[in-house]
């Protein structure tokens, strides 16, 4: 199997000849060291996606010899994939294909007609590049330090690792009212995210601290990863849910 770390691999599973040159050119623009794979029908992509796994997947959806639901599901149930896959033509089909787009792993486009549309596309899809320790960052705290201020349009999802966090919103009168401590083990900033709102409190440390920030965009994806985070997520919203 060849090593992808530290590479951008890329196949282009498609029949149309042109259109492979196209999205070639494209990606060599953007990323002349890009290491760039071919296929024109399912069982050529399928044969190189198990010997050459590449970083992202640009396929047609409907491929000769084969459908490319195939291929998607074959990718999908595998756990140790992190495959990312954009699919022309075509729309989500399965649940398992359902499941690939809200974890950001598929992406379904139109036929890919300008470099600017695939600019955007690409965009869209640029986590395939890096690895989960880029997904997320550690943070830290001094005592007093804010981390979250009511109203802040903001959505980043927070672990705390290590500290205590304390979480206030202001009253009628303006004056700040204790909502409750945050501990360790807990999350921090998921109501925002799941409620697409703004704040609802502030949220500072206690004593100095040390938090995972989790960027919006790969929230879901990496809870997937990691299944002991969803464990935690799931605690911290029965926390938030019996304490109202």
């Amino acid at each position: 199997m060849v090593k992808t770390e530290g590479k951008k691999f890329f196949l282009l599973a498609s029949a149309d000849e042109s259109k492979k040159k196209r999205l070639r050119g494209w990606i060599q623009e953007r990323m002349p060291e890009a290491v760039i794979y071919t296929a024109s029908d399912y069982m050529e992509a399928l044969i190189k996606i198990k010997n050459a796994p590449p970083q992202l997947l640009v396929t047609d959806y409907e491929l000769g010899k084969g459908r490319v639901g195939q291929i998607l599901d074959t990718i999908f149930s595998d756990e140790a994939s992190k495959m990312v896959v954009i699919a022309m033509g075509g729309q989500a089909r399965t649940d398992r294909e359902r499941d690939g787009v809200t974890l950001g792993r598929l992406l379904f486009v139109d036929q890919l007609s300008t470099l600017e549309e695939w600019t955007q596309v690409l965009g869209k899809v640029e986590h395939a590049f890096k690895s989960e320790a880029q997904q997320y960052a550690v943070r830290n705290l001094k005592a007093g330090d804010i981390l979250i201020q009511e109203g802040d349009t903001s959505k980043q999802i927070y672990i705390v690792k290590k500290g205590l966090l304390r979480a206030t919103r202001r009253d009628g009168t303006g004056a700040p009212r204790l909502l409750g401590e945050i501990g360790e083990g807990e999350f921090v900033g998921e109501m925002a995210y799941f409620n697409e709102e703004a704040r609802m409190a502030t949220v500072s440390a206690v004593v100095d601290s040390e938090l995972v920030e989790i960027q919006p965009a790969v929230f879901e994806k990496v809870i997937y990863q990691r299944p002991s985070w969803a464990k935690t997520l799931f605690s911290t919203l029965a926390k938030r849910l019996k304490g109202k």
